[in-house]
């Protein structure tokens, strides 16, 4: 049921976003397409863009660039992942601040063709350590997936370090 689930829901976010693209956009580029073109064309365009998404497994939620999640975990020091941090997220693509005083790391995506970057976050708070992506920028709100892969990688250094 969940991908059936999954499938609808990326489906109405791009008809959505085509059917208004098409529908505010047209008439002010002067074109007068009748409202079932627009629908069709609409319901084409997001079935094509959905099942490609599908096919990597994504869910809905895996396309924006907000992901947010906690763990609960007992005594841990945030510098330990440091070091795996450093060789996951290289330099050269990335950069790296740790707060000492709040126990936070930052780590941030340099722009590339892909993406205008993230910003990861990385906090240990009252036994609990938080995991959140943004965008850098928040007109950038579509992940081209680095956003996700950046969040694989951040949670399976979390699970090495907290098993």
């Amino acid at each position: 049921m969940y991908p059936l689930r999954s499938f609808l829901v990326l489906c109405l976010f791009f008809f959505g976003l085509s059917f208004v693209g098409e529908f505010v956009l047209g008439p002010l580029m002067g074109d007068d397409v009748p409202f079932w073109k627009i629908s069709a064309v609409s319901l084409i365009t997001a079935i094509g863009s959905t099942i490609p998404l599908q096919k990597r497994g994504l869910r809905p939620g895996d396309i924006f660039k907000y992901f947010k999640r906690s763990y609960i975990v007992q005594d841990f020091k945030i510098a330990h992942l440091i070091p795996e941090l450093r060789t996951q997220f290289p330099e050269h693509l990335f950069n790296f601040r740790f707060d000492e005083k709040r126990d936070r790391i930052y780590i941030s995506r340099k722009a590339n063709w892909r993406s205008f970057g993230e910003v990861l976050k990385l906090e240990f708070e009252e036994g609990e350590l938080r995991l959140s992506i943004r965008p850098k920028y928040y007109i950038d709100l579509l992940d081209q997936g680095q956003a996700h892969e950046s969040l694989l990688k951040l949670e399976e250094i979390i699970q090495t370090y907290t098993a």
